[in-house]
């Protein structure tokens, strides 16, 4: 005769099986939501990993399950990392806008859930999670010409570049905000074409996508103007 299983790891099995009304029960006996697999999942991470699942993430959240929760180990990290690998877009806005408060965090493998999203190509979750946490994002022209072709025709020599600037932190009062600007050859792309790090600079007062911040702290060699 096998061992008798706890509540949690019952609540855990009726994740797996979609059981939104068995959840709910097994929380109503005194069952915690945080107990981990072998793989080392919470209920949370293993709904975030499946489209299906949806509807029990945001129950799982409802009755208190922790969206920072992290989990060491290669390929782990926090439900937000599972749903941005596995490009699940609608799950990456729930956890977003549920306190999943550090999304700069790396997993074991360094990466963010930004970057999965990327490397992964979910142009769709990338532009969910900058949209979120963009200083700036929009529609910009590169100059590339040279400098001599630049004085007579600057008007021929742009191109359209969809720019993201970003922090790399959470933001605290006693420190500088770290920021980097991501330039992306057009929207659909997931990769950036470069990500400069822009350490020094400093932003007074900021604005959500705001299409009007300054770019003054562009180098000479990375002119950078705002689209007509």
């Amino acid at each position: 005769m096998g061992l008798q299983q706890s509540k949690e790891e019952l609540l855990h099995q009726q994740v797996n099986y979609g059981n939104v009304d068995g959840i709910r029960t097994l929380r109503g006996q005194g069952a915690g939501l945080e107990w981990i697999d072998k793989e080392g999942k919470t209920p949370l991470m293993l709904a975030c990993m499946r489209p299906d699942l949806f509807d029990v993430a945001k129950v799982l959240i409802e009755l208190g399950a922790n969206v920072n929760a992290y989990r060491p180990g290669s390929h782990c990290g926090t439900a937000l990392h599972h749903a941005a690998k596995k490009g699940l877009q609608q799950t990456v806005h729930l956890l977003l806008s549920h306190g999943a408060a550090n999304p700069f965090i790396p997993n074991d493998d360094c990466n963010t859930a930004l970057e999965l999203a990327r490397e992964k190509g979910h142009v769709n979750v990338v532009r969910a999670i900058e949209g979120r946490l963009s200083l700036f994002c929009g529609w910009m022209r590169e100059n590339y010409a040279p400098a001599f072709l630049d004085a007579i025709a600057p008007q021929f020599m742009t191109r359209k570049i969809w720019a993201v600037i970003l922090p790399r932190e959470v933001r605290t009062p006693t420190r500088l905000l770290k920021l980097e600007l991501a330039i992306y050859p057009e929207l659909q792309a997931s990769k950036p074409r470069a990500v400069l790090k822009l350490w020094k600079c400093q932003i007074e007062q900021p604005k959500l996508n705001h299409l009007t911040l300054p770019l003054s702290f562009l180098t000479k060699e990375q002119k950078y103007n705002a689209a007509m």
